[in-house]
């Protein structure tokens, strides 16, 4: 037994003897560099091209293999780009059964490190992607469909991490060097609190993939800000609630066919809010076609809090950018939503057809039920240009005027039924620059309406008593209620101009002209009113024939922002105008030029019909 385990010993001294010798023998005697040319040879018939600027050395534990440094490559399918250092290995094993005249590159393991890779585009029309500072691991690496374990990280999109470990199964054509199968499992990628996990599998060159990824509840809008020190159009405003966009998820299943269709069904959920998405890909001609739909979604959290006008430019059309962004080709999206919520209404029964191309927006349609009416639009906006630019037309239908502006204007001073058909045009990055640029015209319908500021005929008729004698009352009803009004409208400059606005109220017809500064929010109509009678209505007041049949124009001024007031009169200078020579200008010259007491009260304070005289004169003819 002695001479046995003697004769082991020394067996394997020899041997271990032997492999030192060996080692030594190739580290000193053998050039791995004299290997490049071979080394090329291999890797070009996997569809590799490699270019070894740098030197080559050996490496023997614990696996034997070469270490290359400053190494280019490019594979037409997968990716390119250059590597600080490479590792290539096989275990000593494998090393004595490696068949000589075989093409494929025996390779056990891979180790990357320093490197900058550019992805190859998976699916036509879809952005590159550039991953730096790239490390990564790859043990028991085969392309015969063995499984073996991927490590890596990069660094994409101005500095942020990526995480990368699965498992992968390989499968390559030896002799055209195409990818004939890779199925991806145990997935799981980290990228700044986005984590997907899932599996996959391509074939055919990637030419077809089919599988399910899925994402844990993720910040959303914290990501696309440092996406956005990329991508600018990406970054996101501040908005009204601080939780939005701070918890989405998402799982997909596709099926995809780079020479036919693919198919993409993805369950979206927002903030507790789901969506359903279906994307459907027709290659043949580089179209998407997306279709979002949802019961509802409630968007008062996510309506930004800073003014427009301060964003940075091109702030109010980046959502429209991102489809571009990520599409290059053509694209069709279908949006249906049964109830979107805003802060103080609802809109329902949505629809929304859109089409792009070439960075050029079409809106074919847009329906919504709104306010008790509803609203059509088509449109387009073309965004190739440095200043956005768009043209709309547009049409509103039976819009409650009260709702509408309890809800956009914090008013209900004004009811009624609004139609509305207009064509507009319009450029520019932000509000102020689109309200300047704006031009365009239409036509407006207001069906029944009512203004509870102002009673016109109560107006009429004070007027009337000043320029024609009479008695004021003062039991009039609050408001006005008017026939329905028709009237057409121009932009330009940023201002509305109103032309021909007609309605009436008793025997009181109403033709209005006037202008709104819409930058301002305020306005400025003159309103002729002409009596088509004796008297303003049935229970009106009576006119004398001297106002019959006249137009006596009333000038109203105002704001409609929030606490806007506004103001109805006479026109000072027909007040003026009709008044000379008549009783009332003398009447009017003894009242201002009465001399005051010694007490300093007016002499006319005690005289009743004075004071009501005087009151008339300073409402009427004093700014």
């Amino acid at each position: 037994m002695s001479k046995v385990i003697k004769w082991l010993l020394t067996l394997t001294v020899t041997a271990i003897t032997l492999l030192a010798v060996a080692i030594v023998y190739v580290a000193v005697v053998i050039d791995p560099n004299d290997f490049k040319t071979e080394i090329k040879s291999a890797a070009a018939s996997q569809g590799v091209e490699l270019s070894l600027d740098g030197d080559l050395s050996w490496q023997f534990f614990p696996q034997i293999g070469v270490i290359a440094e400053q190494v280019e490559f490019a594979h037409s399918a997968i990716a390119s780009g250059k590597i600080g250092e490479l590792r290539l290995a096989v275990s000593w094993g494998e090393l004595f059964t490696i068949d000589l005249s075989s093409s494929q590159l025996p390779v056990g393991s891979v180790e990357i490190s320093d490197a900058t890779i550019l992805l190859a585009e998976l699916a036509p029309n879809t952005f590159p992607m550039q991953l730096n500072r790239v490390n990564a691991a790859v043990k028991n690496f085969s392309m015969t469909g063995d499984r073996f374990p991927i490590k890596a990280s990069a660094e994409v999109f101005s500095g942020i991490v990526l995480d990368l470990e699965t498992v992968v199964a390989l499968q390559v054509d030896s002799s055209s060097a195409s990818v004939e199968n890779i199925a991806v499992s145990d997935l799981r990628a980290s990228i700044d609190g986005l984590t997907l996990s899932g599996q996959f599998s391509a074939d055919n060159n990637f030419a077809t993939a089919q599988g399910v990824l899925l994402s844990n509840r993720f910040d959303l809008r914290q990501l696309l800000n440092k996406f956005g020190k990329t991508f600018p159009e990406l970054k996101m405003p501040k908005m009204s609630a601080n939780e939005a966009l701070t918890s989405v998820s998402w799982k997909s299943n596709f099926n995809v066919n780079n020479s036919g269709f693919s198919t993409i069904d993805t369950q979206l959920n927002i903030d507790n809010q789901p969506l359903t998405l279906n994307t459907k890909i027709d290659h043949s001609i580089n179209n998407l076609m997306l279709r979002v739909s949802a019961d509802q979604f409630d968007l008062s959290g996510y309506m930004s809090t800073t003014p427009v006008s301060s964003q940075p430019n091109a702030a109010l059309f980046a959502p429209l950018a991102v489809p571009f962004a990520l599409w290059l080709g053509r694209s069709q999206m279908e949006l249906s939503l049964d109830k979107l919520k805003f802060a103080d209404f609802d809109a329902d029964n949505i629809y929304i057809n859109l089409f792009g191309n070439q960075k050029v927006l079409r809106l074919s349609s847009f329906n919504a039920d709104i306010f008790s009416g509803q609203v059509n639009a088509t449109g387009r906006v073309d965004m190739r240009q440095t200043l956005p630019s768009f043209d709309l037309q547009t049409s509103l239908t039976n819009i409650d005027l009260q709702s509408a502006l309890v809800a956009t204007a914090d008013s209900s001073d004004i009811t009624g039924l609004l139609s509305l058909e207009a064509k507009i045009q319009g450029a520019g990055n932000n509000i102020d620059e689109i309200i300047l640029a704006l031009r365009g015209d239409g036509q407006v319908t207001i069906a029944d309406p009512s203004y509870a500021a102002i009673n016109a005929e109560e107006t009429f008729c004070n007027a009337a008593a000043l320029f024609a004698g009479g008695s004021v009352r003062n039991d009039w009803a609050p408001g006005t209620q008017f026939e329905t009004g028709t009237g057409t409208f121009t932009l330009g400059d940023g201002k509305l101009l109103i032309r021909d606005l007609t309605t009436a109220t008793g025997n009181l017809s109403i033709t209005s002209r006037g202008t709104v500064q819409l930058a301002q929010k305020r306005f400025n109509i003159t309103a002729n009113t002409r009596v088509n009678g004796s008297s303003t209505s049935a229970s009106g007041c009576s006119v004398n024939k001297r106002l019959q049949n006249r137009n006596l124009p009333f000038v109203c001024t105002g704001s409609y922002n929030q606490g806007g007031k506004t103001s109805c009169k006479p026109d000072e200078n027909l007040i003026k105008d009709m008044l000379k020579g008549s009783v009332y200008e003398k009447l009017g010259e003894q009242l201002f030029n009465t001399p005051a007491t010694e007490d300093g009260d007016d002499q006319q304070q005690s005289d009743p019909l004075k004071s009501l005289l005087k009151g008339i004169f300073e409402q009427n003819l004093k700014k």
